[in-house]
């Protein structure tokens, strides 16, 4: 069913405290975007995920499944599921790494670079679709303002990180030196 209503647009003073609308943009675009590409991803034979890395190997050629990982901020055990899935179907092998005895370097086979070429080439087409009507300079200003985004997220997730640790930390050091009870409460809380 279509939902014929339109998104407002967080706009002026007004909506300044309503950050949710933001959040909401982002999520029916992205929905959007993957409700035109799931059913391409399954016909040529790729599952959840696994269409960035082999676009990732495509582009930079072979690497380490920790590369990827950290390039895409994802969990390398998850990564290596995933590459070993790609394996079973031929679109990517795996060969020593010189520097390194216990790494790997993931390659593209013949076969996982022409379906990285065709899942490239259906993304460029949803693209061009997406961005219709923007003028090159508002497809500039908009992935400039999409890799902002990214880099304040990317902020304020290691801030929080650094709080928690802090707070972990700070909690350890007041239950360990015979504080009070009310301290070492607080210690079960700063883990939570």
């Amino acid at each position: 069913m279509q939902d014929d209503r339109q998104e407002a647009a967080p706009t002026g003073a007004s909506q300044a405290e309503d950050f949710s609308s933001y959040r909401m943009l982002l999520f029916r675009a992205s929905h959007a975007q993957k409700q035109l590409l799931h059913p391409y991803m399954a016909r040529i034979g790729l599952g959840t995920g696994q269409p960035k890395l082999l676009s990732y190997l495509a582009e930079h050629g072979s690497c380490t499944a920790r590369e990827l990982a950290d390039f895409y901020e994802l969990d390398p055990a998850g990564v290596s599921r995933m590459l070993d899935a790609l394996a079973r179907k031929d679109f990517v092998t795996f060969a020593p790494h010189e520097g390194d005895r216990r790494c790997k370097m993931v390659q593209l086979t013949a076969e996982g670079a022409r379906v990285a070429r065709a899942w490239n080439a259906a993304c460029n087409e949803e693209a061009h679709a997406m961005l219709a009507g923007f003028t090159p300079e508002e497809r500039e200003a908009f992935a400039g303002f999409l890799r902002r985004a990214h880099a304040n997220l990317r902020a304020y997730g290691q801030r929080l990180s650094a709080s928690a640790t802090e707070g972990r930390v700070a909690g350890r050091g007041a239950a360990g030196s015979g504080a009070s009870s009310d301290a070492a409460a607080g210690e079960g809380t700063a883990h939570a």
